[in-house]
């Protein structure tokens, strides 16, 4: 997301020459040091509420086979964020940011942010314990951290949820109720990956996705076919693999909200990667994409090609509208049945 000047929130979000030899700026290395974890973002006894229209949640692997990736992504946020603004893929964001880790082994294994306006998530951002370490395996905590917002999280006026991993790694197929109440508190059951996910799938209207980061130690293509059992073939995104892969983070990132929200179909974003400069108002200058980023993009978000929006169908009737006549309410239900409508405002995954 190449481009010069800073954000609304004030962060200098694309000058190369803050860059450090990992690809991420001295900013972040700056701003994602902390030593220990914030209590206020252990998730135990919490249940998150969103009242937006549409909630996101956006998990970070954040142990060491993960590397740098957390820290560019932190570069590459508020670009993202105010593209989101400016091309109106989204209309009414409010996201909840989670680091995930291994909770066999970590001491911060599961952080939840409350959810937030997207102009303000620096301040979740910099709380959040980038700890680094992670069991010594192929498998982190995703199921562990999906079950919280699967069954702990709410969603009333949601309209387009829409959940994020970024991950490079494995989960583990059972998750015991000591652990679960040990991390959440409260009263829980024994269940497995494949209900948490199912339930995750239906929280969201199947608006759950993976970002996967290739993981190089031979496990790849089974860590990729586990993830793609439990969300579909369409709904694990492969980045491109080395440095360059990593740099091009927040195009995929933004791509899936774009496709995903319906605000675009794929060769619409691609357009629109290739149309910068795109000027917010805010000191920012959004350059084009080289052929080569928005190649390599084109072929991580192929999964995306044929994505179908799922979209709210609402009843036409509203509060304080004139009822209409039981033989007219009828006729009406006859006429949306014979189109094969359903009535009501419904989901349909």
């Amino acid at each position: 997301m190449g481009g010069s000047g800073t954000y609304y929130d004030g962060r200098d979000v694309t000058s190369k020459a803050l860059r450090v030899a990992g690809g991420f700026t001295t900013v972040a290395q700056r701003d994602l040091s902390r030593s220990s974890v914030d209590a206020s973002l252990l998730p135990k006894d919490r249940k998150l509420i969103c009242e937006a229209k549409d909630p996101l949640v956006y998990f970070f692997d954040v142990t060491g086979s993960m590397g740098k990736l957390p820290k560019i992504i932190y570069d590459k946020w508020p670009g993202i964020v105010g593209q989101i603004v400016a091309r109106r893929y989204l209309l009414d964001p409010q996201m909840s940011l989670a680091a995930v880790g291994d909770t066999t082994s970590d001491d911060a294994p599961l952080q939840m942010a409350d959810f937030s306006v997207l102009r303000n998530l620096d301040r979740f951002f910099k709380k959040i314990y980038f700890e680094g370490k992670g069991g010594a395996q192929h498998l982190e905590s995703y199921e562990v951290a999906a079950y919280f917002y699967a069954y702990l999280c709410d969603f009333p006026n949601a309209e387009t949820p829409i959940c994020l991993f970024t991950g490079d790694e494995g989960f583990r197929e059972e998750l015991y109720a000591d652990d679960l109440c040990k991390h959440f508190g409260g009263q829980h059951k024994d269940t497995t990956a494949n209900n948490v996910f199912r339930d995750l799938l239906k929280k969201f209207k199947g608006n759950v996705l993976l970002i996967h980061r290739y993981y190089p130690d031979g496990k790849d293509s089974e860590i990729v076919r586990q993830w793609r059992r439990v969300l579909g073939e369409d709904r694990v995104i492969l980045m491109p693999k080395g440095d360059e892969g990593d740099l091009a983070i927040g195009d995929i990132t933004l791509g899936v909200y774009a496709v995903v929200s319906g605000a675009r179909t794929l060769p619409q974003y691609l357009e629109d990667m290739r149309t910068r400069p795109l000027n917010l108002g805010q000191d920012v200058e959004y350059e084009p994409q080289s052929p080569e980023r928005i190649r390599q993009v084109e072929k991580a978000l192929e999964p995306l090609k044929n994505w179908k929006p799922v979209k709210l169908a609402r009843s036409a009737s509203v509060d304080g509208a004139p009822k209409k006549s039981p033989a007219k309410e009828k006729e009406s239900k006859d006429k949306k049945r014979s189109k094969g409508q359903a009535e009501g405002a419904s989901w349909k995954l």
